[in-house]
């Protein structure tokens, strides 16, 4: 850096850029977050489906084996 020059001073439009960059940054947490849960919930959903069609068909088999006796 060159000896002769002075840095600019703070100004207060820093203390925006600072706030503005960071309310970006809390706003990709929070869609991080929610992107999570959203797939979270999906799984869920899917688990509980294979898990009823899981019965469903346990409870025809026992129905076709007493059927078949």
């Amino acid at each position: 850096m060159d000896n002769n020059r002075i840095r600019r001073p703070i100004r207060s439009s820093d203390f925006v850029v600072i706030l503005t960059e960071t309310m970006f940054n809390l706003s990709q947490v929070a869609s991080g977050f929610f992107e999570s849960l959203y797939e979270l919930s999906i799984y869920h959903s899917n688990h509980k489906t294979e898990t009823n069609q899981a019965w469903e068909k346990m409870a025809q088999d026992l129905e076709t084996l007493e059927e078949d006796r």
